[in-house]
Parts: C-alpha cells; structure tokens; sequence
C-alpha cells in the first residue's frame, strides 16, 4: 500500500513518485519573525538569505531528485495559491516511495517566513501537477538568452558562435508585481519555477574549458598565413561578446553545486501583453520565448511529470537546427546555487499591501481580491 500523500507511476523498469506541499507565507509576526518597521528591501534581503540558505540544503542528486514552485492563480476569486511539487526515481518502488517520502518532509521544513501543508492524497498531487489544456498564445518558456551569429573565422573550425546570458536579477527586487498581474488573469494560468540538482561532470568542466579557450582564440585578431594573405583575420564580433561569459560560466559551473532550470508559464487563454516579459525581468533578464504549437503537447508533458524535456524550436531561439553542442545546450538552462536562489523565491505577503494568495480563511470569508 502506497504511503498517504505520495503518486506513484511504475513501469517494468523504472519507478516515479511525485509529492506536494502547499506553501502559504505567514502574516502574523510572530510566525514570520519579522518586525513591522522593517523596510521591504531589507525585508527581502533576509527572505532571500533564508531562501538560498534553504535551498542549499535541498541540493542532492540521490534519486534523480527535482523540485517545482507552481503558482497558479483562480480567476473566481483573484487569488493566487502556491504549491511545491516534487518528484524522485528508483527502479524499485518502495525505495522510490520512501525518497518521496524523505524529499516531502524537507521541503515542508521551509523558512519561517512560509506555512507549510503537505498535500494529503494522490488524487491532490494529481491535480496540481496536471495542467489543463494550454493555449499557444499563453504558452512561454523564459530562458537566458541566447545570441548567436556565422562565425566569421574558420580556423577553429567552428560554423556557428554562440553567447549565453545569465540570468542576474537585483536580490532586492520584489514579486509582488508578478504575483499581482497573475492574479488578474482571466483564464487560468501556471507560473513553474523546475529546478534540477545537477553535479557537472569532469566532461562537462572540461569542454567548458576548452569552449572558453576557443573563444579566447576567435575573440583576438587570427595569425597571418603568408600563403593566402599578410592581413591578419579581425576577431570574430560574436565571439568577442561571448569569451568573457564563457570564461566566468567555466569557472562559475564547476566549483560547487548547481542546478538546471526550467520557467514557464502556461495559460488556458492567452496572457495579457507582458505578463511573460515581466516573469523574465523578474527571474534575472532573460528571454520570453513563445512555444509554437508543434511543441505545446511536450510543454505540457514537463508540467504534468516534472520533466525537464529540451523543446528544440523554443529553445533554440532561432539558431539554426543541430547548431548546438550538448555542452552549449547545457549551459542554456544551467544555473549556480545564487541564481536559483534569487529566481526560485518563496511566496511573501507585505503588510499592509493588498492579500494577494489563497489561504483556508480566505476561502471561508468567500471574498475576491477586487473586493477588498
């Protein structure tokens, strides 16, 4: 028999259990620890601090380990609820069950600042993960942003240069915002924060390394060959724009823990005009990238199973097909413990501000936020 508050999907080979925890932030002070003259800067601040310190000890990659931050707004009250979802694997399915079992009660020890709930039933996990049917105008995946240009150099032997940005959001940049433009939706949305513990490989470090290096060389004038020219070949312009962010991603990803991600948004209805670009903006500056229709079914596949599938035609920001190697696909949704903290944020509500998510009590007065 399946242990309460765990879903759990066997095949022949693998097992997958999903968990869930309803996260509602604390009003009271004596819940938050918080005082009420605190400016919202500092206030966030300390939230993030707590945050990341946290996170920091969720990072494991025992069984296959991922975890997602879904608020979802319900356009009767105006109102957004937030739930952390998780998922493990194993091939045998009691040890996968009793990882799940581990993975729900840390992420129910979250910081103060939040109330926890797990969620009770496989029947209450299924309904949170599984969206309802997307629509392509309210589909977007935020993603850092990827440059990419011919290379104009051929002694590397390299077509295409490539520049991926990472996401850098000020620490002290409120949500509420994002929170406030969801709970308006008309029709019903979900804003997913996926974060994936990921230990990179010596293979990865090193060809991390060897891209810096490559980069390094086609960002500099090339050597003059006497046989088909005295003048010496200019830098490639793209790789002058990409050999410093290389070089810091090579030393950035390989000294401690880190994390792929995936951002979405996902609607029933098409979302009104920069709700997606304020979610990027928010999240560290990426990149909204609008899914296209041929990619809405995988879109939904990583919201109902918590997987982290690679949506070509979204993800490659019209770089042509196959341009990318495994390595520079990696470093588009590969992030350090700091940038997950500052784009994974907890729900918080502000004193005195506007109620903005849902809670048993709100439910019981049946009030909407246009109300109050």
């Amino acid at each position: 028999m399946t242990a309460p508050g765990v879903l759990v999907e066997s095949t022949a080979q693998m097992s997958w259990a999903w968990v869930g925890v309803r996260v509602h932030p604390a009003r009271r002070l004596a819940e938050t620890r918080a005082f009420a003259d605190v400016a919202e800067p500092q206030r966030l601040a300390q939230t993030t601090a707590r945050e990341r310190a946290w996170l920091a000890g969720q990072w494991t990659t025992a069984s296959q380990e991922r975890w997602e931050l879904r608020f979802r707004n319900d356009p009767a009250t105006r109102l957004v609820s937030c739930t952390l979802l998780g998922r493990v694997q194993d091939p045998d399915p009691r040890r996968a069950e009793e990882a799940a079992v581990r993975l729900r009660d840390r992420l129910a020890a979250a910081p103060p600042h939040v109330l926890t709930e797990p969620l009770p039933d496989g029947r209450e996990i299924s309904q949170e993960l599984v969206p309802g049917p997307l629509d392509v105008r309210g589909t977007f995946e935020v993603r850092k942003r990827l440059s990419w240009a011919p290379c104009s150099r051929r002694d590397t032997g390299r077509q295409f240069c490539f520049a991926v940005t990472a996401p850098r959001p000020p620490e002290d940049r409120s949500w509420e915002p994002v929170w406030h433009e969801l709970a308006r939706m008309p029709e019903p949305t979900v804003l997913s924060l996926y974060l994936e513990p990921y230990a990179p490989s010596p293979a990865l470090a090193g060809e991390l390394r060897r891209l810096a290096e490559e980069y390094d060389v086609l960002a500099r004038p090339g050597a003059v060959n006497p046989i088909w020219t005295t003048v010496a070949p200019p830098a490639d312009r793209m790789a002058v724009h990409a050999a410093p962010l290389l070089a810091e991603a090579a030393a950035r990803y390989t000294s401690g823990p880190c994390f792929r991600t995936r951002i979405s948004v996902a609607s029933q209805g098409p979302v009104p005009y920069g709700f997606a670009d304020l979610v990027a903006a928010t999240t560290g500056g990426g990149v909204a990238c609008p899914a296209p229709p041929t990619e809405l079914d995988a879109a939904w596949r990583n919201l109902a199973a918590l997987n982290r599938d690679w949506l070509d035609h979204t993800y490659r920001q019209g770089a042509p097909p196959g341009s990318l190697r495994e390595a520079e696909r990696i470093l588009c949704d590969l992030v350090d413990l700091d940038e997950a903290a500052l784009a994974f944020r907890l729900p918080y509500e502000v004193p005195g501000h506007l109620p903005l998510f849902d809670t048993a009590r709100r439910r019981r007065r049946g009030n909407t936020a246009a109300e109050r």
